[in-house]
């Protein structure tokens, strides 16, 4: 009885072939959709790089953004689109070459992914601080003039580079030579320096507490701050127009009272005077109140975006993470434990699906509440067409 124990441990603990996802129609469809999806992000995100190219430094976080957003397309297609490819067709070459780059790509998603949160809170700082005071606007210029930018979005993308390089380290591609399917003769697997209790505290508390937890209550707390004094700002120009339409209509019923008292008898043409003068002033103050709405409308629309984008990929990346953590037997199938589960792999695949779609929708975003960044995109595709009618 020992003896047969002692076999079957040995059975289990010997791993011929590596691990993999597998394929089913329906998978490789809706990868095959998300990778359409993702090319689409790619040039997206690319025109709007041009775009803002135009007016760099002043919009440097918001090209870099778009350089995120791009980078993260591509590496979803890098990472997913062709991996459903070799599964599906079956190609050796393109297996073979997906293994000599997964690694650094991964990196290059995990360094991007942990940079966008940081991006976006910049971005939103900087619109709050159009809603502040000039002396609180020149306690941050040091960060906010032309240099400024351009030092912090180095450091950005030095700090994010140096908390997630670990990550080449704790990744490796690990050959089965004795695995009889081609296609499970390499797979990722993690390092003996993975395994280390340092690096998963590191990686799990710490990666999770400044790349999901802190930029979500920041950001969160930012757009609110921003729609409070919004809405105040509304009210007070509501209040302003009312008071200077009591103004305006004192005036008149004045005038009217000295019009009366005048000799109606003599036949002369008298000129009423009216306070035009209010009157465009009201006028004025109607369509500042209107630009206001406006504005409200726009700070609601990229805060939901925002916070809602951010609540489903952290959440749902978060409720992975732990579930790795824990490492749970239902992450893996019942029959074959070198095989993930149904469950494991619907969960992973919407990771990456929220985080790679709300970086390709982004330009959406923008041409739904950025009226002027949309007519800029507009006229740059315009002048690129009539370019090229010109130059054919």
């Amino acid at each position: 009885m020992d003896t047969t124990t002692e076999l079957m441990s040995a059975e289990e603990e010997e791993v011929i072939c590596g691990l993999y996802e597998g394929y089913s129609t329906q998978r490789f469809i809706i990868i095959t959709v998300c990778t359409t999806v993702a090319l689409f992000g790619v040039f997206a995100n690319l025109l709007l790089m041009a775009v803002f190219r135009r007016s760099l430094p002043s919009s440097i976080f918001l090209a870099t953004l778009a350089t995120c957003d791009c980078l993260i397309c591509l590496t979803y297609t890098l990472l997913f689109g062709v991996d459903a490819g070799i599964w599906y067709r079956k190609n050796t070459a393109l297996f073979f070459l997906y293994h000599r780059y997964i690694v650094p790509v991964f990196f290059i998603a995990k360094v991007v992914q942990f940079a966008i949160p940081f991006i976006l809170i910049l971005i939103t700082f900087e619109r709050y601080l159009w809603t502040c005071s000039e002396p609180r606007r020149q306690m941050f210029s040091a960060i906010f003039n032309e240099r400024g930018r351009i030092v912090t979005v180095i450091f950005v993308w030095f700090f994010s580079v140096a908390l997630r390089f670990p990550v080449l380290y704790a990744m490796k591609v690990k050959t089965f030579p004795g695995c009889d399917d081609y296609f499970r003769s390499e797979s990722v697997a993690g390092t003996s320096f993975a395994a280390t209790e340092a690096y998963e505290i590191y990686d799990f508390h710490v990666i999770t507490a400044i790349q999901m937890i802190f930029p979500f209550v920041v950001l969160l707390l930012l757009n609110f701050t921003i729609i409070k004094r919004l809405v105040a700002e509304k009210r007070e120009n509501v209040n302003i127009l009312f008071s200077s339409v009591a103004v305006s209509s004192e005036i008149v019923q004045n005038e009217d009272a000295e019009d009366d008292d005048i000799d109606c008898s003599v036949d002369v043409d008298m000129p009423r005077h009216r306070p035009s003068i209010f009157h465009t002033f009201v006028l004025a103050l109607r369509e500042s109140s209107r630009s206001k709405r406006s504005q409200l409308r726009n700070a609601i629309y990229t805060m939901l975006a925002i916070v809602t984008s951010y609540l489903v990929c952290n959440g749902v990346h978060l409720f992975l993470t732990i579930l790795e953590r824990f490492d749970p037997s239902y992450l893996y199938d019942s029959v074959d434990s070198s095989q993930s589960s149904t469950f494991y792999i619907v969960l992973s695949d919407t990771v990456s699906i929220c985080y790679m779609i709300s970086s390709a929708i982004r330009i959406l975003i923008y041409a739904k509440c950025n009226p002027k960044l949309r007519q800029e995109i507009s006229d740059y595709v315009k002048r690129e067409k009539s370019i090229e009618t010109n130059s054919s």
